[in-house]
Parts: C-alpha cells; structure tokens; sequence
C-alpha cells in the first residue's frame, strides 16, 4: 500500500529573510560599487548598508528577547539609511552636501528612540524620527530624479520606493493627528512593520541602482548622450576660436601618477580620498573660463583660454596642488604627483580629434620620464 504524503509546510522566518536580503544588497554595494570604484558617494553608502545590515542583526536580537528598548534601537538604525542614501546621492552628482544634518539625524534618532522606549513619550518620539526619515527620503527621490544621466529607468525604482516611504509618513501623521484609524499601539506596530518591510524593498532598490550608477557612470553622465555633449560644447568652443583666428587655447590631459600604487598603498577609501583632492586641486588650479571634464578618477582634460605663459603659470600651480595631497593620511608612505599633456589648438588646426590624442601621448610621455610634469605635445602637421 502506497501511502501518499500530504502538503508539505514551509516556514518562513521573516527576521531571516530580513538579515539574508540586507546581507545581500550590502555584499552587492560593497564588492560591486566599493571596492572597484571607491569615492564620497561609494563610501557613503556603503556606510549606509553597513549600519542596515547591523540594524537587521538588531531586530534579530530584539525578537529573540523580546526587547522593547532593542526593537526601539533597530527602528532607529534601520531608517538612518535614509539620511546616507540622500548624502551619497549628493556626493555622486557633485553637489554640495549637508552632512551635518544627516550625522545628527544617525545620532539622535536612533538614540531618542532607544532612551523613550519604555516611556509614554515613545509614540511621540517615533513618529517625529519616522517622519524626518521620510523628509530624507523625499529628497532622495528628489535628487534622483534631477540626475543628469541618459538611462533614466536606472534610478526609477528607488524614486518610487522613496516616494513612497513619504506617502506612508504622511499617512501616518495625518492619521495620527485626527485619531482615525487604529488605537495607537496597533499603529505603531503597523508603522514598524512597514519599516521593516521599507528596509527589505529600498535596500534592494537602493543595491540594483548603486551598481548600475556606479558601473556604468562613464555612460551614464552627461545630461543625455554621454560624452557626446561635452564634445559638442568643446567642438564648438574651438569652432568659434577657429573663426576668430584666435590661438590662446590649450587642450590639458590631466594624469593622477600610478593611481593603481597608490591605491594598493593606501587602500581603497584613503585613495578615494586622494581622488577627490586631486580633481578639487584640478578645478582650484584652472580659470573659471576652463571646461573642464572629468574622465576618470584620476584624469582629466580641460580646454582653457590664456597664452603660453599664462597656461604654464596654470600648470605650475596645478602640480603644486596635486603634489600638496601627499598629506591624505597619517600613514601615507608615498607622494602624491600628477602630470600633464598640453597641446595648443594652433598646432592641431582646432581639430579636437588631434588635439586630444596628442594631449594624452604628452601626459603619458610624462609619466613615463617620472610624472610630476608637463610636456608639450608635437602634433604631426596634417
């Protein structure tokens, strides 16, 4: 006699769930956007995974306890990804970043919650922290859609799900202040419920979208097609100096030297560090009139008006901004350097297709003869 078995029960432990999906939007940040590209904003978030991966481990413990202070404190920690998202967001479109109220917020709320757990202030407490997570998160979705990139769908998901973090916040307060809806312990359960729920949906939004930036940020830039634009605007920059007969522009191929050593010497966040040095040093070098684009971590070409000896007065300072970057850390073994190609628009009869290529061949002669340098470029008559 065959005996036929009945369904099988599966359980599934949702704190687990929670700890396995964090765990794996925080490897996928770390080891696909940290390690390989490190920056501000790289760094940034990557912060903020880690903080949600140990609020998650938080939540474990406070289930397992039945904590109310440890269930107060991982609410705390789990919204301040908000904050860092939204810092992170800042750093990688290169605009100015309010950190101090994001350090605050990570400082105070988590604490405020953990301190009123067992007070009649808590439900108070927490919905003022839960609403200034969702101010963070609207401004996120804010930012993320004033990026200037080309593939627009890469930032969509997490908009929406930050968008929708504000909904839920407004919802909450809203219910809250008119007394409609469930008795207050329910509604606070339901909104750390969802808290919960949020972390799971924005960490994997956040995760998918980080990678994408990050990897594909060279095509990604640019307001629409990439590099594209920034060449037109150079086109037709050397197209109107070509008209005017005017010779005083010089293309720069600006090199960090062995970036590759110094990132091995000092590891991936001091080097990221060295990088946004070395392209703030670039910027505070040259005119404001220069157009400057950004080509890599450490490479930059620049278009710039003067004379000869105004760009070598340029270069000069440039060299000597990039070699003050020795002092990035305490245990920095090594010395900063840069170098550089220059190549006249004259000598390459405005044509950016020449000047370019003799620009780059300049910056790595360069580097080759001990960087620290510039060269001039020998652009081969046409």
């Amino acid at each position: 006699m065959i005996t036929v078995p009945g369904p099988i029960g599966i359980t599934v432990n949702t704190s687990a769930t929670l700890v396995a999906l964090v765990t794996l939007s925080a490897a996928l940040v770390f080891g696909l956007a940290l390690m390989p590209r490190p920056s501000r904003a790289t760094i940034t978030w990557s912060v903020g995974f880690g903080i949600a991966l140990l609020a998650t481990y938080v939540w474990v413990a406070a289930n397992q306890f039945d904590s109310a202070v440890l269930r107060a404190l991982s609410s705390g920690l789990i919204v301040c990804f908000e904050p860092l998202l939204w810092l992170g967001i800042r750093f990688y479109a290169d605009r100015r970043a309010f950190w101090p109220a994001a350090i605050a917020y990570i400082a105070i709320g988590p604490a405020a919650l953990a301190l009123t757990s067992t007070t009649d202030a808590y439900p108070a407490v927490f919905r003022v922290v839960f609403s200034a997570g969702a101010v963070f998160a609207g401004m996120s979705a804010w930012e993320l859609f004033r990026l200037r990139i080309s593939a627009r769908d890469v930032v969509i998901p997490l908009a929406l799900v930050s968008s929708a973090f504000v909904v839920v916040a407004v919802l909450g307060i809203a219910a809250g202040i008119t007394g409609v809806g469930s008795a207050p312990g329910d509604e606070l359960r339901m909104l750390r419920d969802i808290n919960g729920v949020g972390i799971l949906l924005t960490s994997q939004c956040a995760a998918i979208t980080i990678v994408l930036l990050t990897r594909g940020e060279t095509l990604l830039r640019g307001g629409g097609r990439g590099d594209e634009d920034d060449h037109a605007v150079l086109r037709v920059r050397l197209a109107r100096a070509k008209r005017s007969h005017d010779p005083a522009w010089s293309l720069l191929d600006i090199r960090l030297d062995d970036p590759a050593d110094v990132q091995e010497v000092l590891g991936p966040v001091a080097f990221a560090g060295v990088v946004e040095a070395f392209h703030g040093h670039v910027l505070d070098a040259l005119p404001v009139a220069a157009d400057v684009e950004r080509i890599a971590d450490g490479r930059v070409r620049a278009l710039l008006p003067g004379s000869d000896e105004e760009v070598r007065r340029h270069l000069r300072a440039l060299l000597a901004r990039v070699s003050s970057i020795e002092d990035a850390g305490p245990r920095a073994p090594l010395r900063v350097s840069g170098s550089v190609g220059w190549a006249g628009v004259r000598d390459a009869d405005y044509d950016l297709g020449a000047l370019t290529s003799a620009a780059a061949e300049a910056s790595a002669l360069a580097q080759a003869c001990g960087g620290d340098r510039w060269e001039r470029a020998v652009v081969p008559a046409r």
